[in-house]
């Protein structure tokens, strides 16, 4: 063994984990980290505009690999800007390192005044994390680090924060390769599953409800044979798009707050609910009546039953879960409720009629982008469309900051992703608004020749809280923006930029920015209305 600074040590501990990129803004006191990178280039260092994008593009990383986005900042106000997208990297169970400094131990949280100087900085970090370091000893950085990427690999996949000590980096110990923590998928406890198969096959009419957990967890072939075994529909929450083929017959989808669902639902006499916590918006801010019997699968057990009833549950990672249930069930024999998802589906088409001009934008988006396309979204008016309307044709390829709605997301998301998964393309759907939060770093895809699409749909404005203006209180205040030129800003930063001046050339448009393998940013204006959070249809007047 060898000596070698916390520094060198940071990027060796990173290194030995399998990481190969990570995304941050060199500081004060990170400069040493940054010189030891260029002792290793097998790691790619990419440099970002705005330190929330670099929690952001990790946040990409993950959600399109399922590989650990890390991300490297300075500690004080550079530490202070991710938090926005730690939150919503912590709330969506996306798997982040982020790798901070404090300040050195004679100046550290004392209040004297010190460059940095803030009274608890690991403090703020802890409702956004899973997972927390704070090695103030070189010796303590490569523990740290493979400690943390055991956690993210083996808990419900959130933040993890390693905030390295300032004196730490300068000091000097023997380094010594760890042993990663490997991948250990938590296993179902037998009785837990023979409960729930006991109450599937006592079932006649059983529903499965798919969530973010079982793309996590690989386990959509999994749930295929289950609800093919069962003839149950399925739905899925947003995170869960992708999780079942679109195609299929038992394929409901996101539209659980449609009235033709939710007679569904109160036909069904049991709820498979996978990996999935029944958030606000899938179940109409908790409106939704659900079964008596619940079946509730989930990693975390914080989950189960906290805004519906379990009967039973299984606290396992979706995939063996299923695995051994369905071994368990072995032979049933179960009627296909395919007609009645059929009649769902074409109850609900009737009602909404002609195509809106929303939805023929979005067919139009589809119909561009391959079936491995990775399209992230910001909480943009299309946006609130497309969660239930989007046809997710693979996992891992629908993203939305569905907990959080975190503005800006989107941009950094899907480059960050693009490192990832450098054969899928990968597109960002965001608003006029949104997209300034985090447009800067249009520049680091720039640099770094990383042909991201930019979907900007612009409506001069906060589209979103226009909506709410005028639902609420008859009359705006402080939604209108004045918009840049964003075809002239994306020319500035040395991307391509187009105009859809004719909504029906969208889909043209984005052949065009596949075909080019650069950053483009395609402006469309539009004035598109917002379809609520509810259901869709007017049902009492169908």
């Amino acid at each position: 063994m060898t000596e070698q600074t916390g520094a060198q040590l940071v990027v060796n501990a990173l290194h030995n984990e399998g990481v190969r990129t990570l995304f941050g803004i060199p500081g004060v006191d990170t400069l040493g980290v940054y010189n030891a990178l260029l002792d290793q280039p097998d790691i790619r260092a990419i440099n970002v505009r705005h330190e929330q994008s670099a929690v952001f593009m990790a946040d990409g990383f993950f959600r399109s690999s399922g590989q650990i986005g890390v991300a490297l900042t300075s500690g004080g106000p550079g530490a202070l800007n991710t938090m926005g997208a730690m939150a919503c990297a912590h709330n969506d169970s996306s798997a982040v390192l982020q790798v901070v400094n404090e300040n050195p131990a004679h100046v550290r949280r004392k209040g004297l005044g010190y460059f940095h100087d803030l009274s608890d900085q690991l403090a703020m970090f802890r409702p956004v994390t899973d997972f927390v370091a704070q090695p103030t000893l070189a010796s303590e950085i490569a523990p740290a680090i493979n400690q943390a990427m055991g956690a993210l690999r083996n808990r419900r996949p959130r933040p993890a924060l390693v905030e390295i000590a300032g004196e730490a980096f300068v000091q000097t110990s023997e380094s010594s390769a760890l042993t990663p923590v490997p991948l250990e998928r938590l296993q179902p406890i037998s009785a837990q599953v023979e409960a729930a198969a006991e109450l599937i096959r006592n079932a006649q009419r059983p529903v499965i409800w798919s969530g973010g957990g079982v793309i996590a967890s690989a386990a959509t072939s999994e749930l295929l044979e289950l609800a093919d075994r069962l003839g149950a529909p399925v739905l899925t929450s947003q995170a869960g798009k992708g999780s079942f083929p679109v195609d299929h017959p038992l394929h409901v989808g996101n539209w659980s707050n449609e009235r033709p669902v939710r007679e569904l639902l109160e036909r069904s006499d049991l709820v498979i609910a996978v990996g999935t916590r029944f958030s606000y918006f899938p179940t109409g801010g908790w409106s939704l009546r659900l079964p008596e019997n619940l079946v509730q699968i989930d990693l975390d057990p914080a989950e189960i039953g906290r805004n519906y009833r379990a009967v039973t549950s299984i606290v396992a990672d979706a995939q063996p879960a299923l695995r051994q249930l369905i071994d368990r069930l072995g032979t049933i024999e179960s009627a296909s409720r395919a007609d009645e998802v059929a009649d769902v589906h074409s109850r609900i088409a009737a009602a909404l009629g002609t195509p809106s001009p929303e939805i023929e934008m979005l067919d139009q988006i589809r119909a561009a982008l391959p079936a491995d396309a990775r399209v992230f979204n910001d909480p943009t008016t299309i946006a609130f469309w497309a969660r239930s309307y989007w046809r997710a044709l693979e996992p891992r390829t629908w993203f939305v900051p569905s907990g959080m709605g975190t503005l800006g997301f989107a941009l950094p998301a899907a480059i960050g992703s693009k490192f990832a998964v450098p054969d899928s393309p990968s597109v960002a759907v965001i608003g006029d608004a949104g997209v300034m939060f985090t447009i800067q770093d249009l520049m680091t895809a720039v640099e770094h020749h990383i042909p991201v699409v930019v979907l900007v749909f612009n409506d001069r404005g906060y589209g979103v809280e226009r909506r709410h203006m005028d639902h609420l209180y008859g009359r705006q205040n402080g939604v209108e923006l004045l918009p840049p030129d964003f075809v002239a800003l994306a020319k500035s930063f040395g991307a391509h930029g187009i105009r859809v001046d004719d909504l029906d050339t969208a889909g043209a448009a984005i052949d065009e920015a596949l075909n080019r393998n650069a950053p483009v940013l395609i402006e469309i204006p539009n004035r598109f209305g917002h379809p609520g959070y509810g259901s869709w249809v007017d049902w009492d007047n169908v």
